[in-house]
């Protein structure tokens, strides 16, 4: 496994991490393995938190605490909630103290109001001062020129954002803001949500001028798949290797959302949370990996099963409620033919949602606990209705 030096944290990271998005759809023990398997091909970086990912990695972390480079994540903008925060991580997963704590960022307004007198970062500034925490992090997936103005106040450390063979925006103003700062850069969606194939995108991602990448992994198979495309040498990339990248862009590019800030949504007349319904929907994008006997089949944690039946069942009545007004597609500035993505989204959850109709899926985890609160579910966008409250 290749290390990195993570920017001026001076940590060296493994160039593969372990992003907490779907691993957190195994029940704790699986989870615990594919966090075990990891340290054992070397990672040392666990993207988090989510779900119960904190309680995977604590028993995987205590064999060489100084080792890991844990992380943790909250959209909460004032100094009392960031502090609160920190304290139950630090308590979930049994440490003294996190390596990274990311201020989720996707817009302006969200980093004007992190970096505000009495805003998250002068909670995590106190926070390190203490020892609790080491490194200042932004993490966004929406204006990237948003996270670049936060990197050039010089208070952060490491910055997440998304980067892949369809989405390069990074190269814009970020990635250079990164380098003038000297500020670690962790990759999210190195796979285009699950999109793109590892063999061909991870080693694209490797040569480009970034530190660690952290995809999305529920199973030891899919973790020990993305190993083996980055072990290579030489990293760079033949002339076929770049005309297959070529061509994954290109396939994708008129399918792949965004994740734009509020563009379609402010201008959709039903007010559907429309990057979420296309791109951001775990379930949804397991679904497409998995296909409806797999989906079936796979070894979801029991409380994930409730979740994604009444998922799917608000995402197709808000797609139901569809004006068809085309106003999205007007406003995409990709010209993503969104209302036909959209339509094929409801066709495929109504055949999955008919599937589990057959099977007992939901009764035998009906009082399962979970640990998605509502707020969580209303910030994932599960359905309009929650998320207009």
């Amino acid at each position: 496994m290749e290390y990195r030096r993570l920017g001026r944290t001076e940590r060296h990271v493994s160039l593969l991490g372990v992003g907490g998005g779907y691993v957190m759809l195994r029940d704790i023990e699986q989870g615990t393995q594919v966090y075990q398997r990891a340290c054992e091909l070397g990672i040392n970086y666990f993207d988090g938190r989510y779900g119960y990912t904190s309680a995977m990695q604590r028993p995987v972390i205590r064999q060489d605490r100084a080792h890991f480079v844990v992380t943790t994540k909250t959209v909460n903008s004032t100094r009392e909630g960031v502090l609160r925060r920190i304290g139950e991580d630090l308590g979930e997963l049994d440490t003294d103290y996190l390596d990274i704590f990311y201020l989720r960022a996707y817009n302006r307004e969200m980093v004007d109001a992190h970096f505000a007198p009495g805003g998250s970062i002068d909670g995590l500034l106190e926070a390190r001062k203490l020892g609790k925490v080491r490194a200042l992090g932004l993490a966004g997936h929406s204006d990237l020129s948003a996270l670049a103005a936060g990197v050039e106040t010089g208070l952060v450390d490491v910055v997440e954002f998304p980067l892949n063979v369809v989405r390069r925006d990074a190269f814009d103003a970020l990635i250079p803001a990164c380098q003038r700062q000297d500020v670690g850069m962790v990759i999210m969606k190195p796979l285009n949500a699950g999109l793109a194939p590892a063999e061909v995108c991870l080693p694209w991602l490797a040569n480009q001028p970034i530190h660690v990448m952290a995809p999305g992994v529920s199973t030891i198979e899919q973790l020990e798949a993305d190993v083996a495309a980055l072990d290579r040498s030489p990293m760079a990339l033949s002339a076929s290797e770049q005309a297959e990248v070529e061509r994954w862009r290109q396939n994708m590019d008129s399918e792949t959302c965004r994740i734009c800030d509020r563009v379609c949504q402010a201008i959709c007349e039903q007010g559907l949370s429309i990057d979420w319904i296309l791109y951001h929907n775990v379930f949804h994008n397991e679904f497409r990996r998995l296909g409806i006997q797999g989906f079936l089949e796979h070894p979801f944690a029991p409380w994930v099963k409730g979740h994604a039946e009444s998922t799917f069942r608000a995402t197709v009545a808000d797609l139901e409620a569809c004006t068809h007004c085309g106003k999205c597609e007007q406003v995409c500035p990709h010209h993503l033919p969104v209302m036909d993505m959209l339509e094929q989204i409801k066709e495929d959850q109504i055949a999955l949602l008919q599937a589990l109709a057959q099977t007992d899926w939901t009764a035998q985890y009906r009082d399962v606990d979970s640990p998605i609160t509502a707020q969580t579910l209303a910030a994932w966008g599960r359905s309009s209705k929650v998320r207009r409250q």
